[in-house]
């Protein structure tokens, strides 16, 4: 019943939000590939920001440079912008699709083609930020190193993977569909995370060998969290919370949807 509510509320988004963005068509040209790769120039941190209004996003790290990235597209609109610029050791990355005008986006079609492939680079420090419109994404952020992570989904399927990544900063906007957080393995520090729910999934997959609280205000859906987490009002907490190391703090507002903890076994 609770997969089909979510379900039904999804389609009833899409069915009210942007699909149509001007009746005046562009027509798709031959598909594009473009490759970018951006050099540090010195920089030792980094604030990286990606816009994409509308298509598919892979991120992940490996990139030699700054960033090596792939852009596939076909219409000619759709060609990303790139800027970097540096301020002593501080470079500033941007990634961002042009607004999309006079162009009528079908989801149920094949003939629009936007896939973005980011890879960034492991060893310099990142304050990321992905602000995402419509689509797929998959942010596979494992061995990054990462200072805050900032994400507001939009209408989708939205997969972060931030397993033995270590941030002290998280914040994470849930639009409309299913938004799933990995955030198990192994922690080095404590977590600061503010999430706010959208219509749909919030999975938060955690570890199972540092401290846990949740705070939810809020929301009209279910919150499953494990057997062993106490409850106290609207607030969890797990059996390590007050001896481990290392704490995760959640302060979740929710949304109209469910709320699903996994926590990893400790071996």
């Amino acid at each position: 019943m609770k997969q089909h509510l979510t379900c039904l509320l999804t389609l009833l988004f899409l069915s009210a939000c942007d699909i149509n963005i001007n009746t005046a068509q562009e027509e798709p040209i031959e598909t594009q590939t473009i490759s970018q790769s951006i050099d540090a120039n010195g920089a030792e941190s980094v604030s990286t920001s990606i816009e994409m209004k509308a298509g598919k996003l892979i991120v992940t790290g490996g990139a030699k440079q700054l960033m090596d990235a792939d852009f596939v597209y076909n219409y000619e609109s759709w060609e990303p912008e790139i800027t970097y610029e540096t301020e002593g050791e501080t470079g500033f990355l941007t990634i961002e699709q042009p607004k999309m005008k006079n162009i009528n986006i079908n989801f149920d079609g094949d003939q629009e083609v936007n896939e973005w492939t980011v890879k960034l680079n492991d060893n310099i420090l990142q304050d990321l930020s992905c602000n995402l419109g419509a689509g797929e994404t998959n942010l596979d952020l494992r061995g990054l190193a990462l200072n805050s992570v900032d994400i507001n989904a939009g209408v989708g399927e939205h997969n972060i993977n931030l397993q033995n990544c270590s941030l002290p900063e998280l914040e994470i906007n849930a639009g409309v569909g299913e938004v799933s957080v990995d955030l198990s393995g192994e922690w080095r520090n404590d977590l600061n995370a503010d999430i706010k729910g959208g219509i749909g999934e919030l999975n938060l997959s955690l570890p199972g060998t540092v401290g846990i609280r949740l705070k939810v205000a809020g929301g009209l859906g279910e919150v499953d969290v494990p057997n062993n987490f106490k409850k106290d009002g609207r607030t969890y907490t797990n059996d390590l919370y007050e001896s481990a190391e290392h704490r995760l703090e959640f302060d979740i507002k929710a949304g109209l949807g469910s709320i699903n903890v996994e926590v990893e076994e400790f071996i």
